[in-house]
């Protein structure tokens, strides 16, 4: 007896790109990557706009904020003991003025663009954020399929398009062995606006992404988050029953 390939036809799908809000996508994210009862570290859960469509009690919820005296550079877990690590700092800097008002900007949460010396300014000042906040995620993520969703956004800065999702992609990579699993695009309904305008140079970007990476313990593929089949494997002979020719 010969063996049909198992599964179902079904449009009914997690996609890559979505119209609306994180609250909108995030769950779709958690679906795809984080099994029911997984302990998850949310370190900048602030009013907790990512869960307001997730069902309360289907995770082991683990919500900080800088804001609250937990900085996702310096986490209060011990090594391998989360499941899965949520980052989403505000990623707007202010290059003065009233830019970006609004908008969680980066320096009134983590500092100010007053510099000395080669500390890193604007751009590069957010980028060190995600690169410091990943080497801590890594610390606390377990060794065997420990999941890590990042939200990011490009940006342009000095005249010059930063895209940032590639280079977190890069550094993860490089620094941690960490693997990009995937890419999800979140488009605003809205479109985003500028105070001054002499003349536009670049594409201006009026979508975000989740980055989902995944650490792993040797070259193992991910697998999946467990569960049951959508539906049993079936025979050939299954199939033509099921038609009525059998």
């Amino acid at each position: 007896m010969r063996k049909a390939p198992g599964g179902i036809a079904t449009n009914d799908l997690v996609f890559s790109a979505y119209v609306g809000t994180n609250d909108d996508l995030f769950p779709h994210v958690l679906s795809l990557y984080v099994p029911e009862g997984a302990t998850v570290a949310d370190t900048t859960h602030g009013r907790g706009v990512f869960w307001r469509q997730v069902p309360e009690g289907r995770y082991k919820l683990l919500a900080t904020d800088f804001m609250h005296g937990v900085d996702a550079r310096k986490l209060p877990y011990e090594d391998g003991s989360i499941d899965c690590v949520v980052f989403d700092p505000p990623y707007m800097h202010t290059p003065g003025g009233t830019a970006h008002e609004g908008h969680q900007n980066f320096e009134a949460y983590y500092r100010n663009n007053a510099t000395e010396g080669d500390v890193a300014k604007y751009h590069d000042a957010v980028l060190e954020l995600y690169f410091a906040a990943g080497r801590e995620a890594v610390r606390v993520l377990r060794p065997d399929d420990g999941i890590y969703i990042v939200k990011c956004q490009d940006e342009v800065c000095a005249n010059v398009q930063r895209l940032t999702h590639v280079e977190i992609i890069n550094q993860f990579s490089k620094e941690h062995g960490l693997v990009c699993e995937d890419l999800f695009v979140l488009l605003m309904r809205g479109r985003p606006g500028v105070s001054r305008m002499l003349r536009q140079r670049h594409a201006r970007r009026n979508h975000s992404y989740f980055l989902v990476f995944r650490k792993r313990l040797g070259a193992a593929r991910w697998k999946g988050v467990p569960g049951p089949a959508l539906e049993p494997d079936l025979t050939v002979d299954d199939f033509a029953a099921l038609a009525g020719e059998g």
